[in-house]
């Protein structure tokens, strides 16, 4: 009889745990791993202007100015590159906002003609001194340059705002007043562009900066590239 009781009372507790473990929740399975998403490359840097990514940017030199076809000029000189800067707004520059600079051009020459001639004159005499006989192929190579130099495109909107600046000064400036007129007024002409090599040398250092960190395969072809042109401006 003992024994039967024991054996209830076995079952009994054997039940209770079989069911306070039933009772018990199991713990949540670990959570999944995560899945890595694609990796993001920021776009390269891009050049100011939309100007070219083989764009050449003139040297500074030791007075902090670039080395371009306006250094080193006499004052008639000085005034005949202002006067090619605004003959060129003249041709290139359209809009409403820019619609004086052609009469202004026009009416400049007409109230400096002399004074125009002699700088044209004394322009042609020095190419005859420096070149010799070939004077007028390298005077005509000079003044394709300086056209050229003015007419860069991916400038046009910040030269012709300068432009039409400088051309209303220009027809109230008297002919006595034109040396110091030029001076200044090719300083203005040019600003476009020496905040355009500023913003250059910038997006090129940029761009190195970007192929460093998201394309090492062009940071080593750039370097590469770089060392082979110093190797053949060196040798040449």
């Amino acid at each position: 009889m003992l024994q039967g009781v024991k054996k209830v009372r076995l079952f009994a507790v054997a039940t209770a745990v079989i069911a306070l473990a039933a009772c018990q929740t199991a713990p949540p399975p670990p959570p999944p791993a995560p899945v890595a998403g694609p990796k993001y490359t920021p776009r390269a840097p891009t050049t100011p202007f939309g100007a070219s990514a083989n764009t050449i940017v003139p040297q500074l030199r030791p007075d902090g100015l670039r080395q371009t076809i306006n250094r080193d000029l006499g004052p008639m000189e000085t005034l005949w590159h202002v006067r090619a800067a605004l003959n060129v707004a003249a041709l290139s520059c359209t809009g409403p906002q820019y619609a004086r600079i052609v009469s202004d051009y026009n009416a400049f020459i007409g109230n400096n003609k002399r004074f125009l001639r002699n700088a044209n004159n004394a322009i042609i005499s020095k190419f005859r001194r420096e070149q010799g006989g070939g004077y007028k192929q390298a005077h005509d190579r000079h003044q394709t340059s300086l056209y050229n130099y003015w007419s860069f495109s991916p400038l046009r909107r910040p030269f012709c705002d300068q432009a039409v600046q400088v051309s209303q000064r220009a027809i109230i400036t008297k002919t006595e007043e034109m040396e110091t007129f030029g001076a200044q007024a090719l300083m203005e002409l040019e600003k476009p562009f020496t905040d355009f090599y500023l913003a250059y040398e910038e997006y090129e250092r940029d761009l190195d900066a970007w192929r460093v960190q998201y394309a090492p395969e062009q940071a080593r072809d750039a370097a590469d590239e770089t060392i082979n042109t110093t190797g053949l401006t060196e040798g040449g």
